[in-house]
């Protein structure tokens, strides 16, 4: 048993729950089951307990039912193929991943569907096609697109490395995290489905790439905080925590607390940052408050949603605070 005390997360936003959240949640399953990603009935029942439909209201409280369909679709694909692309990891089929991982960026992109693409190709090539629908612009797209790169090269480096035993350092742990995370695609997902329209010149403004940055890190981070236990007892090392201990030689507890110091830094900065952005015509700046105002829906019903889901909770004992 892992005796360890977790600490309150600090994240002061208020939370939001979209409507549609259930709807959504039960169009997904049923799309699921249309595209064979679940072979019977008893597969579905892991999928529901996961509680994603809570995820995806508490992190979209403003998208449509239409806009929320597609994402509670995309959340259910990463849940099953996360989980899928770990075990191959830990199997050593790295030249297998690469090559599905190849394919489906290309599928992001525009390709084509082949009879001969994996099981995760034809149900990707329908999220892309109903966000283009929806009115997904080219560059919000393509920043899509890439973001789906990246994460897939995250997973990979993860995989590598977990069937190797390999720990990373702190500094490598924490660069590669901001993309096994996938929250940079979410945050695409979120101009796209709310209608969001930043130019490229803000979006790459320093000030705004840090407020994204400092969101993505909330959520992975307090996702290896609150799924520590879990994974020492599966013996994974790609967590922040566990990262920490082994960095500085230092018992788990303590690691635990830098950790959740860390995250509420992090929460500060952002709350910071919001404060001090620059204006960009009146226009802009309303867009980009809609968008802080999704990012803070982010962290919070991100932090709500793990509160409440299974996935990530060893069946260990332990003590919670």
């Amino acid at each position: 048993m892992i005796n360890i005390k977790f600490p309150a997360l600090y994240c002061p936003f208020a939370s939001a729950i979209n409507q549609y959240g259930e709807a959504a949640g039960q169009h997904s399953l049923a799309w699921a089951r249309s595209f064979n990603l679940v072979p019977n009935e008893s597969a579905l029942q892991p999928l529901q307990a996961i509680k994603f439909s809570a995820l995806v209201a508490g992190t979209y409280p403003n998208a449509s039912l239409t806009a929320l369909e597609i994402i509670s679709d995309y959340f259910l694909w990463l849940f099953i193929f996360d989980d899928q692309f770990e075990k191959a990891g830990i199997n050593g089929e790295i030249e297998r991943l690469e090559a599905e991982h190849d394919r489906l960026v290309q599928i992001v992109k525009g390709a084509e569907l082949r009879e001969v693409d994996p099981l995760g190709a034809p149900t990707l090539a329908d999220i892309c096609a109903r966000l283009h629908q929806l009115g997904g612009m080219p560059d919000l797209m393509a920043r899509f697109a890439q973001n789906m790169e990246n994460y897939l090269q995250g997973v990979r480096w993860e995989a590598v490395n977990l069937h190797q035993g390999v720990m990373p350092d702190l500094a490598t742990y924490r660069e590669i995290r901001a993309f096994t995370s996938g929250i940079y695609a979410c945050c695409d997902l979120l101009q796209i489905v709310d209608r969001i329209a930043l130019p490229p010149e803000v979006l790459e403004d320093g000030m705004v790439k840090r407020l994204e940055l400092t969101t993505n890190n909330v959520m992975a981070w307090s996702n290896d905080i609150l799924s520590v236990q879990k994974e020492v007892a599966e013996g994974k090392t790609h967590n922040l925590v566990l990262v920490l201990q082994h960095e500085y030689q230092i018992p788990l507890q303590e690691a635990l607390d830098r950790a959740a110091e860390l995250h509420d830094a992090e929460v500060r900065t952002f709350i910071e940052l919001s404060a001090e952005l620059p204006s960009f015509g009146a226009e802009i700046d309303a867009h980009l408050q809609r968008y802080l105002s999704g990012l803070r829906s982010w962290m919070r019903g991100h932090l709500d949603w793990y509160l409440e889901t299974g996935r990530y909770r060893s069946t260990e004992t332990s003590s919670w605070s």
